[in-house]
């Protein structure tokens, strides 16, 4: 299975939607962000770590599961980083294929040191419009390409020529 490991607050920090939002409401950032990634795990089937920093809050750490998702905050007086490099360190001892999303360069170094493959914040930005605009177009073609229950489309196209030429036929009498 393939991972992806997320600074939380580094990516809200860095997507301008994200940032607009969290200037109002830095619930409602991360809230926006995990909708994202819903949809960003359901289509790419990747394990999403999603790391939120509460180095200065005075909450307990806590982890959220959601499908295909963890939501982790850490602990008071653990950064994110650290958090982050543990779960690299970890995932890649494992022989797992692991990616990181942060613009810090000096934690970008670190995970690439142990193996995984990095992305700046905002390249998984470019990557996530990307994949939420393949998620629009597979839906568009769905809509269309479904068959419905209309007896038309159940006919094969000789059954439906002739239904056809039923129909005008009678329409002209």
């Amino acid at each position: 299975m393939a991972y992806l490991i997320i600074d939380g607050y580094n990516v809200i920090g860095c997507w301008p939607d994200l940032k607009k939002i969290k200037e109002h409401a830095l619930a409602d950032a991360r809230h926006q962000l995990v909708e994202v990634l819903k949809e960003y795990h359901a289509f790419t089937g990747q394990y999403i770590i999603l790391v939120f920093d509460a180095y200065r809050s005075k909450g307990l750490k806590t982890t959220e599961y959601l499908p295909g998702i963890e939501i982790r905050y850490t602990d008071h007086g653990q950064t994110a980083d650290s958090l982050i490099e543990s779960l690299v360190a970890k995932l890649a001892d494992s022989n797992q294929a692991v990616g990181v999303v942060t613009s810090d360069w000096a934690q970008q170094q670190i995970v690439l040191g142990k193996g995984a493959r990095r992305w700046s914040s905002r390249e998984f930005y470019l990557e996530a419009k990307k994949i939420a605009g393949q998620i629009s177009n597979a839906a568009d073609r769905t809509q269309i390409d479904r068959p419905t229950t209309e007896l038309g489309n159940r006919l094969d196209t000789k059954s439906r020529k002739t239904l056809e030429n039923m129909v005008n036929k009678n329409e002209r009498s």
